[in-house]
């Protein structure tokens, strides 16, 4: 019998590490090595030779106490920064980050500059911690850069392979950069072991399932950067991706006597699925003290499936559902922003930002129990929502002193979200929204910053519209009433660097959150997006970087990464306080690296391990863990001139996902409610273990 094995205590396990890796911090011969600066550190390109970089995305992920935020996927453009400029500036795409560094070869970067406490200018809405990407002057010539790779999945025993390739090259005044990456075929497989219990523990049904998927995707980029004079850059932004997603399910499952009851499958077809954005930035610069900024960006999403879900019970009638999905999403967004400087030690900068943002969907349920299709109604399952949103805003920075640096911003922010179709309504919706960013340096080796802010997520357009599992049994119904989760976070981080490869980082943050976004009963007895009241986040995180070569291990460097963290909230259904559904309460790594150069090989070890997550429905408790830890295997070398091959064995220790789904009845809202019990555990999916080959290389 499959039970949620119990795990050992976060915060201890997290403890044991942190001290672990403080210790060879310590021990480590980098202390002997000059302080680095307090306001900025730069790498220059030669340090990550030992990592065999490709492309700028490894560059950026071996800066020692850094961690690569790729943004938050949020409307607008000013809300969605992650913590790496290009350059001295934020690119004018909404693309993750990480996919753009990627597209940048390694022979183009000049240095990877670390900065701390903001930086003038950059616009990166609080960012305590960036680093800026800075590209060597091309003059002539070209830099091309190439990918293949190819991995063999488990259970499923599919070869996916990847291909991509980028061309950097000057044309007349203008940089430009294409890219392609082409995914032909990822074909994973996910099997279920599952069992139905009674709330006593008496065997109820038992059966196996599988999950076959089989997706392809393209992706064509483009950049574009033109200097048509001194004083004006213009930058463009172009990309298309198409894809399809189709997948198989089916199901058999047994009575407690092992007799077969019933089979399901299911068989989703989806349609061709294209997304693509375009975006430009245009800076002109008035004087050596000011210059302003016009940003534009527009993108557009298509997406579509048919599903037909099948129940043969071996006693009694066949029942097909089936299932037409479609949506159509778009957003499009003017930014502008002016700098002034003052002085060598403030600057201001004066923003404001207009966006549109739409979402088109239509769920058609339809029933067929021999009789032909019956159309099955659900409410909010055909609907238009619609945003018009601008803000404007003022932010300072201010170096006070050497040791002092000080940024604080004010932002207004007004939007009307209009819905029509199956659910009409039209809300109004204004914030203020302060922050305070202080870094004081003491000397060269320590670092303290604090942030202050409210923070207002952005509301998600498909919790709006209702959803469908057939697998699971569940229906979430569109909210119109939903409102955006508001937060007042609190962080306080200090920051201990003992020269360039030695990096303690630990971090103290309180969420004080309005409108915490959750699950809530809608119309008495269904499941939906909604707000559960005031909650609370409180927590401490750990990021260390350390050398290991004074404990026998040369040129070998750990960071160990952590966290642990509460979250309480009132509970709609129970009336008692629990967790944030969807999130863990503690969770950390280890990644080790080895550089043998006179063998010409890199390789290391990534060790992962996290916290159940839960989530509460009106009649369910769903808690999902993983049993096993994961544990990622590479090697790397370079022994082939002009390539870098890559052998990586992923998630080596099979980790099992198990699902628990406790049912009550009538709800939640007393412990002796609990009618059921479901236990399905996976295996494949995130839990696949997978042989990779990588090879990689300039042209």
């Amino acid at each position: 019998m499959n039970r949620l094995v119990p795990r050992p205590r976060g915060a201890r396990v997290l403890a044991l590490l942190l001290g672990a890796a403080i210790t060879a911090a310590w021990g480590s011969p980098a202390f002997a090595q000059s302080p680095a600066p307090a306001a900025a550190q730069s790498f220059a390109a030669d340090y990550f030779s030992a990592f065999n970089p490709v492309n700028a995305e490894d560059m950026v992920r071996r800066v020692p106490g850094f961690t690569l935020d790729n943004g938050e996927d949020r409307r607008g453009f000013g809300g969605a920064a992650g913590n790496v400029l290009i350059n001295g500036e934020r690119p004018s795409s909404k693309t993750p980050l990480s996919e753009q560094l990627a597209r940048i070869s390694a022979r183009d970067v000049q240095s990877v500059d670390l900065y701390s406490g903001g930086l003038d200018g950059a616009d990166l809405r609080g960012q305590t911690l960036l680093v800026d990407v800075r590209l060597r002057p091309r003059v002539t010539g070209s830099t091309n850069t190439f990918v293949v790779q190819a991995g063999y999945l488990d259970p499923s025993g599919s070869i996916n392979p990847v291909l991509s390739a980028t061309s950097a090259f000057k044309l007349s005044d203008a940089n430009i950069s294409l890219a392609l990456q082409a995914q032909p075929s990822r074909r994973g497989r996910i099997e279920y072991e599952k069992r139905l219990e009674s709330a006593g523990g008496a065997l109820i049904e038992q059966g196996s399932e599988f999950l076959q998927g089989d997706y392809w995707e393209y992706k064509l980029s483009g950049r574009a950067g033109w200097k048509p004079g001194p004083s004006d850059t213009l930058n463009l932004n172009a990309q298309f991706i198409p894809s399809r997603d189709s997948r198989k399910t089916y199901s058999e499952t047994e009575n407690a006597a092992g007799v077969l009851i019933r089979t399901e499958d299911s068989q989703v077809v989806g349609d061709k699925v294209w997304a693509g954005e375009l975006g430009g930035d245009w800076e002109h610069r008035l004087s050596p003290q000011t210059h302003f900024k016009l940003i534009g960006l527009s993108s557009r999403r298509r997406t579509g499936s048919n599903e037909r879900y099948t129940v043969r019970p071996t006693i009694g009638t066949q029942r097909d559902t089936l299932i037409q999905r479609s949506s159509e999403s778009g957003e499009s967004v003017g930014r502008g922003v002016f700098t002034w400087k003052p002085s060598d030690a403030h600057a201001i900068d004066f923003g404001g930002e207009a966006a549109f943002n739409y979402l088109d969907s239509a769920l058609h349920i339809a029933v067929d129990v021999g009789a032909g299709p019956v159309p099955s109604i659900i409410p909010v399952a055909v609907t238009r929502v619609e945003e018009l949103r601008g803000e404007v805003y003022v932010a300072d920075f201010w170096q006070v002193s050497r040791v002092l640096k000080l940024e604080t911003s004010l932002t207004l922010e007004d939007s009307r979200i209009t819905q029509s179709g199956d659910a009409s309504q039209q809300r109004p919706f204004t914030f203020i929204k302060p922050r305070v960013n202080l870094t004081w340096s003491p000397n060269g080796g320590n670092q303290l910053r604090f942030l202050l802010e409210r923070d207002v997520a952005q509301l998600n357009f498909t919790e709006f519209a209702s959803a469908v599992s057939l697998f699971d049994g569940t229906s979430d119904l569109g909210n119109p009433n939903l409102e955006p989760e508001r937060t007042w976070r609190t962080q306080i981080e200090w920051e201990r660097r003992f020269g360039p490869k030695t990096v303690v980082t630990l971090s103290a943050f309180h969420d004080s959150v309005d409108a915490v976004q959750d699950q809530i009963p809608i119309a008495g007895h269904f499941d939906g997006p909604g707000n559960i009241g005031t909650g609370t986040r409180s927590g401490l995180r750990a990021d260390i970087t350390a050398p290991l070569d004074r404990v026998g291990v040369p040129r070998g460097t750990l960071r160990v990464t952590g966290q642990v963290q509460d979250t309480r909230a009132k509970d709609p259904t129970t009336s008692l306080s629990r967790r944030f559904s969807g999130e863990t309460e503690w969770n950390y790594s280890l990644d080790f690296r080895q550089p043998l150069p006179e063998m010409k090989l890199l390789w290391g070890v990534l060790y992962e391990r996290a916290d159940s997550t839960q989530l509460f429905r009106l009649k369910e408790l769903r808690t999902t863990q993983w049993q096993q830890p994961n544990l990622d295997l590479f090697a790397e070398t370079t022994a082939i001139k002009g390539l870098v091959a890559r052998f990586t064995v992923a998630d080596v220790l099979l980790p099992t996902e198990v699902r628990e789904r406790r049912f009550y009845t009538p709800d939640r809202a007393l412990p002796a409610n609990l009618s059921s019990i479901e236990t399905r555990s996976a295996h494949g999916g995130y839990g696949t273990r997978s042989y990779t080959v990588r090879v990689s290389g300039r042209f």
